[in-house]
């Protein structure tokens, strides 16, 4: 059984509040020992696709950049290239879009520096031997580092259910190569009886796959990458996924990846859940949403797994449903829960404690 420690919280919460809370936490949790004098380290968060206003805040990140700072470690703040068309694709547009949200040098504490370099190229090969992959490939930055902090936003999720540590460690630590490899064959269609004829899935689709007829848009599955991408920005819901395979096989992938990393960082990463705002769909999706329930706090652990299945059970506890009946009842995050376990990278089992600051 591991433990996970929680404080609760409502985002907006006043600077001192925020600090005293996030030093309990941190404290109790014992995360200090996870990074060493000098150690370049990553704080992994999701800086918000523009156009949405729910990702993590600055404030919370200055908080935990100025604790590992304390420890003797050196962080910066990063992420991840997209796959779909956004600023965040490439890294000058990405490190554009984390100062337009606030996640600057004076605010935070600590420079954000792309971790898979200017193209989302920036790539490690490293071996998992997983059920789907025997390697994988990681951003440079990532596992290159002696230690990581994973800050993460708790969300609901189109592919996943949830997203979580696990996601962002797996699918948001991952170089382009990674992420095209986790959503590889999987195939969505459109029905045309359902289609508008809006062009919006066209307009967001990274693989230009998708051609625009006049009575309905067709997806070429021969260069279409499964991203997802028009399943989330059609408003009509006109294109189908066929979720019993998609949802399952992509968590497992999501989580074979995260396993790289848990496995090359042993006792050096530190998890720190963000658990406000919780949305239906996640911080990629640049559009304002309005949370599914009301906040629930902050959560931190050493233990990706316990973290995840400690968000899952405190939202099902307070909300009565499961996040994924909240965001897409389809979906079942279980799977990259006991995935992750079978890969041996935590415990299910969860002692939750609150903590006072």
């Amino acid at each position: 059984m591991s433990k996970v420690f929680y404080v609760p919280l409502h985002r907006g919460a006043p600077d001192a509040e925020l600090r005293a809370k996030v030093e309990a936490l941190f404290a109790a949790a014992d995360l200090g020992r996870c990074f060493h004098e000098n150690d370049l380290t990553p704080v992994k968060l999701h800086v918000g696709e523009p156009g949405t206003k729910t990702f993590v805040s600055p404030a919370l990140a200055r908080e935990l950049v100025r604790l590992v700072a304390g420890t003797g470690a050196v962080p910066f703040l990063t992420d991840t290239a997209v796959l779909y068309k956004s600023p965040r694709d490439s890294g000058p547009g990405h490190a554009r879009v984390a100062w337009e949200h606030g996640f600057t040098l004076d605010a935070t504490g600590a420079p954000f520096v792309p971790a898979d370099g200017l193209r989302g190229s920036d790539e490690v090969s490293v071996a998992v031997g997983g059920q789907h992959y025997d390697e994988v490939a990681i951003a440079s930055g990532i596992a290159q580092a002696r230690s990581l902090l994973v800050l993460s936003h708790a969300t609901g999720h189109l592919g996943t259910g949830f997203g979580g540590a696990l996601k962002n460690l797996g699918m948001g630590c991952a170089s382009r190569q990674g992420k095209l490899r986790q959503h590889h064959g999987q195939h969505p269609r459109i029905d045309p009886e359902t289609c508008r004829v809006c062009g919006t899935c066209a307009e967001w689709c990274p693989t230009e796959s998708i051609e625009v007829g006049e009575e309905t848009a067709v997806i070429r599955e021969e260069t279409c990458i499964g991203c997802g991408e028009c399943v989330a920005t059609c408003r009509e819901g006109a294109v189908e996924f066929d979720w019993s395979v998609m949802g399952r096989e992509l968590q497992e992938r999501i989580v074979e990846h995260a396993a790289a990393i848990v496995r090359g960082k042993p006792g050096r990463i530190a998890y720190v859940t963000d658990a406000t705002a919780i949305t239906k769909d996640c911080d990629c999706l640049g559009l304002e949403q309005e949370p599914v329930l009301p906040d629930l706090g902050l959560l931190a652990s050493r233990d990706p797994v316990a973290i995840d299945q400690a968000v899952l059970e405190l939202v099902r506890e307070r909300a009565g449903h499961s996040i994924e009946a909240l965001s897409y009842p389809d979906r079942d995050a279980r799977y990259q829960i006991e995935h992750a376990v079978t890969m041996g990278l935590g415990e299910s089992r969860v002692e939750l404690v609150t903590v006072s600051p």
